[in-house]
């Protein structure tokens, strides 16, 4: 019965809507149409707090990697383990990892085992833009999974523009630097006809990873050097886009990454690293086709095969064998169909149903070898008029899961639902006051249901309830300040049923619980803008801020009103940029304040602030029909030594080179 569902969903209800709209509406021309993505917002005019990094915005941060460049999102922690090879995860006002859904090009990448998606394997060198929508995307045609989750991290891949008389565009940069780090890519794109572009990206990352910091021990310093921080890595990917003779467009990407490295683990005392190693080999092939049939009706189909390849080693393992060695292989296959009606100039709807299908295998002992079907049906309707527009959704989320050994977690039936708003006041002011409120939740994670000696299949679901309010004011000027936006959120986060890990008799045992409640209330701040000094020296200025209080309100429980882990109340960044005909130098900074690594608040589990600096020069010119640039970067200015996860000590000062080559 359940495939039967399924199968009316995504593909009976647009077979059937496309017949009706194709025998009545249909147009005699062709229109023609641009082989792009669509917009995803309107940034000040959104019903959901949205940040955007374009690639101009990218240069100027000079990051490595999207995990790099989203620290520049206010509300936004990066839960970093150190050094270029270690895991790197977001967390979104508070509310973990596991309650932002990343994307890519418009498809969900997704992680069964863990629920988290390692930002630090995606590069900036082939990425257009990054959006962080808090809530959801506000766009209507757009998949289920797209409203299944607290947060959404969107990362756009270049599309090949080709102006006149051009074919082909290549470009190739290296990038050299402490650590030993060796990185150089490769970018093609090329013309295939008319309405088809072909793109090709590799980039190999490779270094060392060793670098020096100060253990503390009461009040003696020792200076360690990083072991066992290596990575290897390489990355491949290709695209195809085009347009057909409908009107309607296509893409096919294929995203290949392989890595070795090393997890030098949490330095502790007479033990500063571990020697274990990891292997990873992750593989998806995705694709999407849209099309607009008429000014009524318009059809998203997306689809995606996924396969993820983990090897751990522990070499010092005490057992028979004299070491450890798990393997595990993740599966995936998703379809999706959205439809979009807009019915008026004011009223406009959606549908959108996805399906998932997950599985995890590894050569656990007494592995119980879990499978999930997931089912997401989302109706939207959205109504504008004037300066006020507002949508409403609802999701339905339907999970079965089997093992073959043992029990399973049970199925589950949650509604979800969202509403939003964004009104303009004042017709002659670039003011927006918006406002959202979202029921959500996430299922447990195969590691948290199944993992041998700490999963409980007796979890229940996290639920998330967001209360936001907040406005966004843009001003132009004829001056020498340019632009200037102001934007400001107030939140509520509450969290039911909390899936956390407890030790149970002793340290080395722990399990996976439900624990009580968690309120979260916060302001995030964003101030930007731009300006014109003089005659070719031009200025970008940006700075976020965000106060908040997590707090454990389970009732009766050992940490009442106390703070929760990695929390901080107070964190920002901040940059500027200046530019001077071919030469720029860019300065940011990112903060994080005091918080706790651990419950209970005591004085052993506080962790100190930091505040980290980072400035760099570059210049870019023309030779013959090459563009070139060159880019010195210093990271961490001051040197300081400090950690995002506590007992995973960070890098100090260092430095990098780049050097990049376009036609």
């Amino acid at each position: 019965m359940f495939r039967i569902y399924l199968c009316l969903i995504l593909f009976g209800v647009p077979a059937i809507i496309k017949a009706q709209v194709d025998t009545v509406h249909y147009g005699d021309t062709l229109k023609k149409v641009e082989i792009t993505r669509p917009l995803f917002y309107k940034e000040e005019a959104s019903t959901m707090p949205v940040q955007h990094l374009s690639k101009k915005d990218l240069d100027i941060l000079n990051s490595i990697s999207v995990s790099d460049a989203v620290k520049f999102f206010s509300g936004v922690q990066v839960m970093d383990y150190g050094g270029i090879g270690g895991m790197k995860t977001i967390d979104v006002r508070s509310l973990s990892s596991n309650h932002t859904a990343v994307f890519y090009n418009g498809i969900a990448i997704n992680n069964a085992q863990n629920g988290q998606v390692d930002l630090g394997k995606f590069s900036l060198d082939n990425i257009e833009s990054i959006t962080l929508f808090n809530g959801q995307q506000t766009k209507l045609l757009i998949p289920g999974k797209a409203f299944s989750s607290a947060s959404t991290l969107l990362l756009e891949s270049q599309i090949p523009v080709f102006e006149e008389g051009k074919s082909y565009h290549f470009k190739i940069g290296t990038r050299i630097g402490d650590f030993g780090l060796f990185n150089p890519s490769f970018l093609w794109q090329q013309k295939l006809s008319k309405n088809t572009s072909l793109s090709f990206n590799t980039e190999w990352v490779k270094a060392n990873g060793r670098y020096d910091f100060y253990y503390a021990k009461g009040n003696v310093d020792t200076l360690i050097n990083r072991q066992n921080s290596d990575v290897d890595a390489l990355r491949l990917e290709a695209s195809l886009n085009g347009t057909l003779k409908d009107s309607s467009n296509w893409e096919l990407h294929l995203y290949n990454y392989t890595s070795k490295r090393g997890l030098p683990g949490a330095a502790v005392d007479n033990k500063y690293y571990s020697n274990d190693r990891q292997w990873d080999k992750d593989f998806f092939i995705q694709g999407r086709w849209e099309k607009r049939y008429n000014d009524l009706y318009s059809l998203l189909v997306n689809a995606k095969y996924n396969r993820q390849d983990l090897r751990y080693q522990d070499p010092d393992f005490h057992n028979t064998q004299g070491f450890l060695e798990n393997n595990y292989n993740q599966k995936e296959v998703y379809l999706s169909a959205a439809n979009l009606f807009v019915w008026s100039n004011t009223l406009k709807s959606s549908l959108s149903a996805d399906y998932f299908y997950n599985s995890l295998d590894a050569d656990l002992k007494d592995f119980v070898y879990p499978e999930r079907h997931t089912l997401l049906v989302n109706a939207a309707i959205e109504w504008q008029k004037n300066n006020f527009n507002i949508q409403a959704n609802g999701l339905a989320t339907i999970l079965k899961e089997k093992v073959r050994v043992g029990t399973s977690t049970g199925d589950k039936q949650v509604l979800s639902p969202s509403i939003s708003a964004s009104w303009k006041p004042f017709e002659d002011q670039n003011l927006y006051i918006r406002s959202f409120f979202k029921s959500i939740f996430r299922a447990p994670t195969f590691n948290d249901s199944y993992y041998t000696l700490v999963g409980s299949t007796s979890l229940k679901p996290e639920y998330v309830k967001q209360y936001d309010l907040g406005f966004t004011w843009q001003k132009a000027f004829d001056s020498r300040l340019q632009q200037i936006t102001f934007k400001a959120d107030a939140y509520h986060n509450r969290i039911k049923d909390r899936i956390t890990a407890i030790p149970l008799a002793n340290l080395f045992r722990w399990t996976m619980v439900n624990l009580g409640r968690v309120e979260i209330n916060g302001i995030d701040f964003g101030a930007s803008g731009n300006a014109e000094l003089a005659a070719n020296i031009n200025l970008d200025f940006g700075v976020n801020y965000t106060y908040q209080k997590a707090i454990d309100k389970t009732e009766g429980g050992a940490n009442f009103n106390q703070h929760i882990p990695y929390a901080p109340k107070n964190s920002g960044s901040g940059f500027i940029a200046a530019v001077y005909k071919a030469f720029g130098l860019n300065y940011n900074l990112l903060y994080t304040g005091e918080r706790y690594s651990l419950r209970p608040n005591i004085l052993t589990n506080k962790m100190d602030d930091w505040l980290i600096q980072n400035l760099s020069v570059s210049y870019h010119n023309k030779f013959a029909k090459l563009n070139y640039k060159v880019l010195a970067e210093v990271n961490n200015i001051a040197d300081i030594n400090y950690t995002v996860i506590r007992n995973y000590p960070m890098p100090g000062r260092n430095y990098r080179i780049s050097f990049q080559i376009s036609y």
